[in-house]
């Protein structure tokens, strides 16, 4: 690993924290370039990389990739339903809900899709929480099932949709009964979303 790079604090890093550690050089670009070719950074895209060999030993920090490689985003859909164990596949898309232009990446550490939300959707439900990698946005488990309901459930009637959730998405009848109605109900009244109604329905079915 170059030996500018152990000064970095996280595996991930963009261009414009690069250039100060790359200040004694006298084109820090072609630097960074070379450190792509080498392997020692994986560009992500442009101006974004993650650092090879902080990767050995621990975990892709997922998350973080997943806010800071497009934004401003959260994690959500699938993605945090699985972090939350309501889905039991392995999930292996990052998936988020984002403010601005929906948006999909392909990169050498997996696909991250980013999904467009109005402003009253996407300010309710969102958690801050911390791993080893830092700290990162997520849905909270209510708020994920509803961004996945309104965007890819619609037109089901209560019933339907029920078994959709425990029998097409594997999500356990347990984990829906869980879940805090008052914070649904939250964001049911910004969503203004008929599948997010039903998907309150539903839950009262339960």
């Amino acid at each position: 690993m170059h030996q500018v790079l152990r000064f970095a604090k996280t595996a991930y890093i963009e261009t414009q924290n690069l250039i100060p550690l790359l200040r004694d050089y006298t084109n820090p670009y072609s630097c960074i370039s070379r450190m792509v070719k080498k392997g020692e950074l994986i560009r992500l895209k442009n101006g974004f990389f993650v650092i090879a060999e902080k990767l050995e030993n621990t975990p892709v920090p997922y998350e973080q990739i997943g806010n800071l490689l497009y934004g401003p985003s959260y994690i959500s859909f699938e993605w945090a339903l699985s972090h939350y164990g309501m889905i039991p596949e392995g999930v292996y898309v990052v998936t988020s809900a984002v403010a601005t232009k929906s948006k999909s990446y392909k990169t050498p550490l997996g696909t991250f899709d980013y999904t467009y939300l109005s402003h009253s959707r996407y300010a309710i439900g969102i958690d801050q929480k911390e791993n080893l990698a830092g700290r990162y946005l997520i849905a909270t488990p209510e708020k994920a099932l509803a961004d996945l309901v309104h965007l890819k459930s619609k037109g089901l009637e209560a019933k339907d949709l029920l078994v959709d959730l425990i029998e097409g998405r594997r999500i356990d009848e347990g984990d829906l009964k869980n879940l805090n109605k008052k914070h649904l109900l939250e964001i049911g009244e910004n969503y203004r979303s008929r599948a997010v109604r039903q998907l309150i329905n539903t839950l009262g079915l339960l």
